[in-house]
């Protein structure tokens, strides 16, 4: 995947990626060109691939935080008290 990153036009940078789900970086100026960058690769590896942006942030914590941390299931009390 770094190499489709890399090949792709315009300034971007793979921060994360673990085989299904990455963290790419570009600067504000260029983000809408890296995401039709991004949705342009078709094959990672000589594989088939398709690349979907899950959203955009503003800083690399904030991304981390909203689109790679695992789920968090609600708690139990949460579910039986719904407008706590």
């Amino acid at each position: 995947m770094a190499a489709a990153v890399r090949a792709a036009p315009g300034r971007m940078w793979l921060v994360e990626f673990d085989g299904t789900t990455g963290l790419v970086r570009t600067t504000n100026t260029e983000k809408e060109a890296a995401i039709e960058a991004l949705r342009a690769i078709e094959s990672v590896g000589g594989q088939p691939a398709r690349v979907v942006t899950m959203g955009t942030s503003g800083t690399i914590r904030a991304a981390t935080r909203k689109y790679l941390a695992p789920r968090r299931r609600p708690s139990r009390d949460s579910e039986n008290k719904p407008f706590k």
